[in-house]
């Protein structure tokens, strides 16, 4: 096979949600959005039993997927725009997200025509202003979802913006706000608002649950790095690509254009991974021993001036935080991005 191969270190994933859980003592959502950042959703939900308390997805067709292989509650953090959406959160049992008194409104008239039950979420503005509504108007919310019988508030969460302590009090003052007012109406309500970095924050900022994205793969925000050393996380995937040719160099460019890396290379190694396979097209990309790339990346190779053997499989990423800092982005986008055109291989331990 011809594909780059993705190594998902499931044991390693299940040991950080461990930790995660035993630091913060609360509930735990696993986030799974995004195909478990490029780890696989499904398998890695699987791994989770009984370690997570629940997962979240970001979008409706995530949740849709999840549903086939997970029993446990599956939030969905973008809310439905239309009656389809929100038939089709109630119908898979998923949990949808209310950021205002509109989508309040929709999912009510799609639940009361088609006498489904939907359990329900109220996002919270904090600061973020990417969903949620704010404080002044959780009240008409609250008032109109309790009058009508089809509709479950189960939980109410908001997201912290920035890795910043004094940022992160401020927003945790408005959420305390947010929950004493929808208490009046559900008292049992269950409260979240800290994603990776609040875990790391203590027990005030831990409420109910917290929701764990980017540490369960064995990363963190930047910023939260001397936070959750003592986590000692452990890296959940690393990336393999095969040799495919062997060749000497004898004239003219390599790929496209003329060498970059050295004046002559000697020997060249047809690496199959390019900027197809999520990687930068650069040459100094980050990769494994990026610094014998002879030139950008194809879309579909890598050359490399040394001799290695056609059929030789080398790692290509095994810190996505390394090609990251390499490369001007963060971890997230590049967990995402390299399993974009991978076969998975699930390790257990």
């Amino acid at each position: 096979m011809q594909k780059i191969k993705a190594k998902i270190h499931l044991g390693n994933i299940r040991r950080n949600a461990e930790k995660f859980s035993a630091l913060t003592k609360k509930r735990l959502c696993a986030v799974v959005k995004a195909n478990a950042y490029g780890h696989g959703a499904e398998e890695v939900a699987s791994a989770l039993h009984g370690v997570a308390d629940c997962f979240a997805v970001a979008i409706l067709e995530e949740g849709i997927a999840l549903r086939a292989v997970c029993g446990e509650s599956i939030l969905v953090f973008t809310p439905p725009i239309d009656e389809e959406e929100s038939y089709a959160l109630a119908v898979n049992g998923l949990t949808a997200s209310v950021g205002d008194l509109w989508t309040a409104k929709l999912l009510f008239r799609t639940c009361e025509k088609y006498r489904l039950p939907l359990k329900v979420h109220l996002k919270i503005n904090t600061g973020m202003n990417r969903y949620g509504m704010n404080v002044s108007e959780l009240g008409k919310v609250c008032k109109f979802l309790f009058e009508n019988p089809f509709i479950t508030v189960e939980g109410i969460y908001s997201h912290l913006y920035a890795c910043d302590v004094e940022t992160s009090r401020k927003q945790r003052g408005m959420f305390v706000q947010a929950i004493a007012v929808c208490k009046r109406y559900y008292p049992k309500v269950l409260c979240h608002l800290s994603a990776t970095y609040g875990s790391l924050l203590g027990e005030k900022f831990s409420f109910d649950m917290t929701r764990v994205g980017i540490g369960l793969y064995g990363y963190l925000p930047s910023g939260a790095e001397a936070l959750g050393e003592r986590l000692h996380l452990e890296k959940g995937m690393t990336v393999y690509a095969p040799i495919v040719a062997s060749r000497k160099y004898s004239f003219g460019g390599m790929g496209y254009g003329t060498p970059t890396a050295l004046q002559k290379p000697t020997r060249i190694s047809i690496n199959r991974y390019g900027y197809a396979d999520g990687f930068l097209r650069q040459a100094n990309n980050g990769t494994l021993h990026a610094e014998e790339n002879v030139n950008t990346l194809c879309m579909d190779v890598c050359l490399k001036d040394n001799g290695k053997r056609r059929g030789a499989w080398t790692a290509v990423m095994t810190d996505a935080d390394e090609v990251a800092r390499q490369t001007g982005t963060i971890s997230y986008e590049v967990l995402c991005a390299a399993t974009r055109r991978a076969e998975f291989v699930y390790d257990n331990d």
